[in-house]
Order: C-alpha cells, then sequence, then structure tokens
C-alpha cells in the first residue's frame, strides 16, 4: 500500500461527527482491504536468510518503528484513546508482547513458535517476527466494526514504518497473511475479541 493511498483513506468521506471522530463507517469499507494492500505491498517472495539479527537491530527497529510510528486512536487529541492493535514478537527464543508506551518486551512464552507462522505458506523460520494483533471488541466510544477499521489501519502504518527503518539497517520485511490463526491464537493466549491480523517477518537478504 503506498503512503498516497494511505493518505487518500484518511481524507476521504464526510466530515467527522461527534459519534464517530475517526469518520471510520465512512473509511470501513476501504480498511477492509487495507490488510490484503500490505501483502501485496511486501510479498512473501522476498526470501529472508534464517540467521539471527544483531540484538541492536531488533531494537532500533522496535524503538524507531513501532514506538514511534503515530497512530491513531479512538479518542483523538487525548492521548487516552486505544489504538486498537497490540504488538507481538516471535524470537527463537520465545514470544514477547511489546508495549509501545513503557517500550519493552514482556515475556509471553518461551516456546519456539516461529515453525507455527510457517504451517500454511512453507516459508523458513524469520529471525524476527512481529505480530499484528487486532482488539477488535466494541467501546464505550466505538462499534465493533470500527474497531476493526481502526485495528486495520493501524497496523497498516506499523508495517509501513517497520519497513521503513528496515531499509536503514539492510533488511528486508515480508508480510504474511495466510496463518493458521486458530493455533497461533492459542499458542500467544488471544483473547475472545483479540485477532491476528498479519505477520511482519524480517531478516537479511537470502543470498541468490
Amino acid at each position: 500500500m503506498s503512503m498516497r493511498r494511505h493518505d487518500a483513506m484518511r481524507d476521504a468521506g464526510p466530515r467527522p461527527s461527534s459519534d464517530d471522530p475517526l469518520r471510520l463507517r465512512a473509511r470501513g469499507k476501504a480498511a477492509t482491504g487495507v490488510l490484503v494492500d500490505v501483502l501485496h505491498r511486501f510479498p512473501a517472495w522476498r526470501c529472508l536468510a534464517p540467521g539471527p539479527l544483531p540484538l541492536g537491530a531488533t531494537s532500533r527497529i522496535l524503538e524507531r518503528a513501532v514506538a514511534d510510528a503515530p497512530l491513531e486512536r479512538e479518542m483523538p487529541g487525548d492521548g487516552r484513546g486505544s489504538e486498537r492493535v497490540e504488538i507481538y514478537v516471535a524470537l527463537a527464543s520465545g514470544v514477547y508482547q511489546y508495549s509501545r508506551v513503557c517500550r519493552l518486551l514482556y515475556g509471553v512464552s518461551r516456546r519456539d513458535i516461529r515453525s507455527e507462522l510457517s504451517l500454511l505458506d512453507g516459508l523458513p523460520p524469520a529471525p524476527l517476527n512481529i505480530i499484528y494483533v487486532g482488539h477488535t471488541g466494541r467501546s464505550a466510544h466505538l462499534r465493533e466494526q470500527d474497531t476493526t477499521a481502526l485495528s486495520a489501519i493501524n497496523t497498516a502504518t506499523l508495517c509501513e514504518h517497520v519497513d521503513r527503518i528496515c531499509v536503514t539497517e539492510k533488511l528486508i520485511t515480508v508480510a504474511r497473511g495466510w496463518l493458521d490463526r486458530v493455533a497461533l491464537g492459542q499458542s500467544i493466549g488471544l483473547g475472545a475479541d483479540q485477532h491476528l491480523l498479519l505477520v511482519q517477518s524480517i531478516g537479511y537478504p537470502a543470498a541468490s
């Protein structure tokens, strides 16, 4: 998905009403195609080398790309509303949840689930995998279909920022949507209103 198209989505539709401050009802139809655009932009034929990344590179990607990405919130302007997307990280050492606020990784499981990410698409395990999980339940401010749109739009923003930082590290990214979401959700421990949207795998380019 190009930034031009992403910007167009921000400007599309009528002026926001008091009960739809993010104009998600006008953008909902477009948002359903956002994740498909991400999959096309970062295709799986971009082969990753399986070797590990330097710890500093992983830290910089999370700090500069994930933590600093300008995401939209349920209640724009007050800094308190939910962004409706949660970040999990799958490494050889296990699964972690990343807090954008604290800029820290919190352990979820010591299991290496990278092979589970490859059950359907058959890609070799990547050293770093960012798992985007939508928190799509109805809230006090938004309907369920609106929170779904918000989580998709913010996921697309994160993927763009991660790829941009990876270019500076001479890394490439692959967006993966062909996933066994039920099995992965159980491995990560997702709740009923948490939905695995896609996975962005990161590594050095494989030797041709």
